[in-house]
């Protein structure tokens, strides 16, 4: 699972014995320009050949600059730190993986880097990745076994130390070996149904293991285990955690069709094609990812040919202009989204251990006017989202929240005086001296400032007074230490419910707001490793559930998708789970 504007990891796979968890994944429609929301469906890439996806040669054009709401920070994507959508962005291109998506949300085996992934035994569940010979990283040094090997040591929070995001399914593997330089195994000490998505193309899982042996002095990482000498996990921990920050050429070489040239700070980061790259080449000759925060900065900045392709977060105003430059040769999407916006309250945070509280703001918050106000513009059908570990367009997908996140001030106010808390004369209630207010922590995006002026404005009247804390770099430097009252962030979704369980659980990578519940980390513990595809679902669903019924975060919408890009260039489309340059390298790009 990844946060926009934020972190996470998510998870998918392909292979044998899948068909049933491939149902899973999230039907993706999407309109092509206009105002057609969600009139076509996904285009397959062109590089998709059945369940494996390869380059597929195109036309070579000039570079391209595209326009991100966040900038670049970290090559390694997997720590709890760094993990963001704006560091995933422009790794897609640079760092290789086991299995890509395709734009309607199919994994699929990397046809370039993989000759497949197979589950070699059901009881107990053994996986191998295999891998093609002769790939290598821009340096030369091969693409293999050891590269695995580090994203399994790191995921899987065996070594005290690692800052991983998560652990999901690398925490599931008993045995983890190479059984050659091509081939990596795992034996589950758990059955993990959604291995699919390990060294997946969604985190920048698969880091270069022979840097971190030259740096940390490592000779081989396939002989480090748990019980390895203190000073070498010392040195593995501390270069993986931070040895990848900021922006060093010699130590973030790439294996995937496009390479680091250059970076701004806080600016601008741009690719170039990778020479040592085996596949087809790309189109764009570079790629560079531009920070403009406005989204309608962004849309200006398309309007005047500074950018190419604009795909920022969801707004009204940006969407209407790009709507309007049809005749200058602007193409525009709206599509459906994979990110849903939400509430996390900190139960670190007195108030909010106070269940009541809880209560009352979610009862407080005006969902409604939210959608109604700020994404209906964009997406004319848009409701408020009803769970969080599924999707509308997920199978699976209940009603979880709409008794609970009921938007009636009344009813608001009826919980916190039954509580035992009292208005005083400033219409904030107050309880053992302590008065009801609180801040809602966010990133400068303006729809994230509207939507936090709707709920003051509402939970105003419910008796509790609302600090707006506007923080750039909050999602950067704050909220993965729990700096937080309430959190206004959006998480990333992928085509596997189980990626909530580093979210969610006790003492979880993700788990910023420190929420705890045993029975919701059993429920989701079993779902995740649950092999038959209804009993994954049911046992979700019930996770779903008992969470909304502990009230611990408010489910707000479903972000819609919107890109505009000027129709110089073809293959243009906004993937749900990855972006509008997930498939950049089949970009046709015309002068």
């Amino acid at each position: 699972m990844t946060r926009i504007t934020g972190r996470g990891r998510s998870r998918w796979i392909l292979a044998a014995g899948t068909a049933a968890l491939l149902a899973l994944v999230a039907a993706c429609g999407g309109g092509g320009g206009g105002d057609s929301f969600g009139s076509t469906q996904a285009p397959q890439a062109k590089g998709r050949q059945g369940n494996v996806y390869r380059s597929t040669q195109v036309a070579q054009g000039p570079g391209v600059v595209v326009a991100a709401d966040t900038a670049y920070t970290a090559y390694n994507n997997d720590t709890a730190a760094a993990n963001s959508v704006y560091n995933l962005y422009p790794l897609l291109p640079v760092l290789a993986a086991a299995t890509v998506l395709d734009n309607d949300g199919t994994p699929l085996i990397n046809g370039d880097m993989m000759d497949g992934i197979d589950e070699v035994s059901k009881s107990p569940q053994v996986v191998q990745w295999k891998i093609k010979p002769g790939v290598t990283w821009s340096d030369g040094q091969p693409w293999n076994c050891k590269d695995f090997y580090l994203a399994y040591l790191a995921g899987s929070g065996k070594i005290p130390g690692f800052t991983a995001a998560s652990t999901n399914g690398y925490g599931n593997i008993g045995q983890a070996q190479c059984l050659n330089d091509t081939t990596f195994q795992a034996t589950f000490a758990q059955p993990y149904a959604d291995y699919i998505g390990l060294f997946s193309q969604n985190n920048g899982d698969l880091l270069p293991a022979h840097i971190l042996e030259q740096k940390t002095g490592i000779p081989d990482i396939t002989k480090i285990t748990p019980q390895s000498p203190p000073d070498q996990l010392a040195k593995l921990t501390q270069f993986w955690n931070t040895g990848w920050n900021g922006f060093d050429k010699s130590v973030m070489p790439a294996s995937g069709p496009y390479q680091f040239d250059s970076w701004v700070q806080d600016q601008s980061v741009k690719l170039t094609r990778n020479p040592a790259w085996k596949g087809a080449p790309g189109g764009p000759a570079t790629i560079t990812y531009r920070n403009i925060a406005d989204a309608t900065a962004a849309a200006q900045a398309l309007q005047n040919n500074e950018v190419q392709v604009a795909a920022n977060q969801p707004d009204v105003n940006s969407a209407n202009l790009m709507r309007g430059l049809a005749a200058q040769g602007v193409k525009f999407q709206a599509t459906s989204g994979a990110s849903y916006e939400h509430l996390d309250m900190n139960f670190k945070n007195p108030l909010f251990a106070d269940k009541a509280v809880r209560q009352a703001f979610a009862q407080c918050v005006p969902r409604q006017e939210i959608v109604d106000k700020l994404i209906k513009g964009i997406q004319p059908d848009a409701a408020p989202l009803q769970s969080l570990m599924f999707l509308p367009t997920q199978q699976g997908y209940q009603d979880s929240y709409s008794q609970i996140a009921t938007g009636n001030l009344a009813q608001a106010n009826q919980t916190l005086a039954a509580d035992g808390w009292a208005k005083g004369p400033d219409g904030v209630y107050a309880k053992a001296g302590k008065p009801l207010t609180f801040r809602i922590s966010h990133t400068n995006v303006p729809r994230r400032e509207q939507t936090v002026q709707l709920i003051q404005s509402a939970c105003g009247q419910a008796g509790m007074k609302v600090v707006d804390d506007n923080d750039p770099n909050f999602l950067d430097t704050r909220v993965g230490s729990g700096d937080f009252d309430v959190a206004l962030y959006a998480w990333q979704n992928d085509p596997f419910v189980s990626s909530h369980q580093s979210i969610y659980q006790t003492g979880g990578g993700q788990n910023h707001q420190n929420y705890s519940n045993r029975q919701l980390d059993a429920l989701m513990t079993q779902g995740s490793s649950n092999l038959d595809p209804n009993g994954y679902l049911q046992q979700w669903q019930q996770a779903d559930k008992l969470m909304a019924q502990d009230v611990a975060s408010v489910p707000l919408y479903v972000q819609p998708n919107t890109v505009g890009y000027t129709d110089k260039i073809d293959n243009v489309w906004y993937q749900p789970n990855l972006g509008a340059a997930l498939h950049a390298n089949e970009w046709v790009v015309s002068q």
